[in-house]
């Protein structure tokens, strides 16, 4: 701080009236008093929490957008405002939530457990399109645009990778960081013999540094402080200052990007965290599309349980009339009660697996859990094999070429190799070079016009050597054991990528083999269960004849869509591990017809 001392100011002070003196003296202090204020409010009042917010928004999004358009190659629509589909806000009282238009029902409470005979009731009134409470009927293509707006799971990784890119925006901006600084207070001193003493002091400073590549970091400043009194503009003191510095590593640490490797690792992560989230669109549509055959899966297997349920009844009352008539024995009608019982029982726990998977895709969609919904069984109709766009060869060849984490761990090896570089660098001499030219202003209540003629100007070089080099040694020598190490880890890696790919694409051609050998079964089923029972009023079958052929039957079905839904969702998380599928904003799928490679992020290596 810069305090002139006012010659004779005691002396003029003494000749005025003391009551004159301490009007002026008040009248002075209130002035100076506000000007304070006003400058500490004037700082405070820079910009509201949500113009700062909005700052922060800005500077995210566009680091997100440019690192889209490096890495994907076109710019997409993200934002993190979490909009989930709701209740209509016209409609405070409504208890159902609006999709597409059309309302998805919410209930009171959860519908209690059915019964073997209830579950038939229930969907047998579903399946003649009158429920008792009527549910909205979800396409796959609605689920999907569902979970993007509503899954918490999806909004939690759009919120990290914003806070990414901001964390990028503000190191960025520590590279060329403007800044300043604005300080004040006052204060009042009152002794035991009734004298009063005020003070007060303010402090401006304003920056600007740029970092180089190179190490060497130039700062700009100027500063300006004030002292006072509160006895009047004469008893106030100004100062003020202007400097420049430049500081430039020669030997460690320079002329080799040292300095700009946390930045350049950071600019390429985040590239790699685009490719990342990329993939996570498509890795979460798929899993969720695997999720909604799942259950529809379910239903089927509840509808052929049912299915196999009814026709068991009705061969057990054939059965009881037969014994009236003598024309079989008990023994044989209660083994048809025996299993009808069993599949009532079949009934009830595969309709609880059906609640359970229904209430568990609710909540991977981010609906209530008393939404009333179903899935649109039509889906799982509508399913039939596709062909595979590989072989195994090209598709490992694809997946090396395509799988973000192959570029997370290449950059690994380039990471560990240039540490070493930089711990190889630490046993240099420290040599730096600081420049500095610096001016104050000319008059004490002058203090923006600067004395640029008179300015002060130093160099310095300094030197720094430690001669006991035992931490560096053990520094460079574990970087070239991570080396070895980051080498050996990724030869490790992309040998586990290949047996990945090998197995998925063997589990794929697995069960497109499953599901023919399986539509055989069914066949075949069908055909002994009507021979069965032609036999039997024959007398050529007994009745267990007839119960095991309607087991199988049932388990045939059961197979056959085990089949076809394991088929689809492995060559689905197949085709995403490949690149080979695209997700839009609503999160529909969509296959490529050529995979979607990294080529465009070429790896630096130094």
């Amino acid at each position: 701080m810069i305090v002139y001392a006012q010659p004779g100011e005691q002396d003029r002070r003494e000749s005025v009236p003391a009551g004159a003196g301490r009007r002026r003296r008040t009248k002075a202090q209130l002035h100076a008093l506000a000007g304070i204020v006003a400058l500490l409010m004037a700082s405070h009042l820079g910009c509201t929490p949500k113009q700062y917010a909005a700052q922060a928004d800005k500077a995210a999004y566009g680091v997100i957008r440019q690192k889209q358009q490096q890495a994907l190659g076109e710019q997409r629509r993200f934002e993190i405002t979490y909009q989930p589909f709701a209740t209509d806000a016209s409609r405070p009282a409504a208890k159902e939530l609006l999709l597409r238009g059309r309302p998805i029902p919410v209930t009171d409470r959860p519908r209690r457990p059915a019964s073997a005979a209830e579950c038939v009731e229930m969907l047998c009134r579903f399946l003649r399109g009158k429920p008792a409470v009527p549910p909205r009927v979800l396409s796959l293509g609605e689920c999907l645009e569902v979970a993007f707006r509503n899954s918490r799971s999806f909004q939690d990784t759009k919120e990290g990778l914003y806070s990414s890119g901001l964390a990028l925006a503000n190191l960025r901006r520590k590279w060329s960081l403007p800044g300043g600084d604005l300080t004040a207070d006052a204060s009042s001193t009152r002794t035991m013999r009734g004298e009063t003493t005020h003070s007060g002091t303010g402090e401006a400073v304003f920056s600007f540094a740029q970092k180089f590549a190179n190490g060497g970091a130039l700062t700009l400043a100027a500063g300006l402080d004030a002292a006072t009194d509160f006895l009047g503009i004469k008893s106030t003191a100004f100062g003020s200052l202007v400097e420049v510095n430049l500081t430039q590593p020669l030997l460690r640490g320079a002329w080799r990007g040292f300095a700009y490797e946390q930045l350049y690792r950071s600019e390429r992560d985040f590239a790699y965290a685009i490719l990342q989230y990329e993939r996570f669109t498509q890795t979460f549509a798929t899993d969720l599309a695997s999720r909604y055959y799942r259950v529809l899966q379910r239903r089927d297997e509840l509808q052929n349980d049912m299915d196999n349920f009814e026709r068991l009844r009705q061969q057990a009352k054939l059965h009881n009339a037969q014994v009236e008539l003598g024309m079989v024995r008990r023994v044989q009608a209660d083994q048809s009660e025996q299993a009808v019982l069993r599949a009532a029982a079949g009934v009830e726990s595969s309709g609880q697996q059906y609640r359970d998977a229904m209430d568990e895709f609710k909540v991977t969609l981010g609906l209530p859990i008393n939404a009333s919904v179903e899935l649109d069984q039509r889906e799982l109709e509508q399913l039939k094999l596709l062909a595979i766009p590989f072989g195994e060869a090209r598709a490992i060849a694809v997946a090396l070429r395509t799988r973000p984490d192959v570029l997370t761990n290449c950059a690994n090896l380039r990471d560990a190799d240039r540490d070493a570089e930089i711990a190889a660098d630490q046993f240099n001499p420290a040599l730096d070079l600081e420049l500095n030219i610096s001016a104050t202003g000319t008059e004490p209540r002058k203090p923006f016009r600067s004395q640029l003629h008179r300015h002060t100007r130093w160099a310095a070089l300094s030197f720094d050597y430690n001669l006991d080099q035992t931490d560096n040694r053990d520094n460079y020598r574990n970087a070239l054991i991570a080396l070895e190490k980051a080498e050996r880890d990724l030869a490790e890696f992309l040998d586990n990528v290949r047996l990945q790919v090998r197995r998925s694409y063997r589990a794929l051609v697995r069960s497109e083999r499953q599901y023919n050998i399986q539509k055989r079964a069914v066949a075949l089923a069908n055909r002994r269960t009507k021979l069965a029972r032609l036999e039997q009023k024959e007398g050529l079958a007994s009745t267990r004849d007839v119960l095991e052929a309607e087991d199988d039957l049932r388990s045939s079905k059961n197979d056959l869509t085990a089949a076809l839904v394991s088929y689809t969702t492995t060559r689905l998380n197949f085709l995403a591990d490949l690149g080979m599928i695209s997700v839009d904003e609503k999160g529909q799928i969509h296959e490529r017809k050529q995979p979607f490679t990294f080529d465009r992020l070429q790896l630096e290596r130094r």
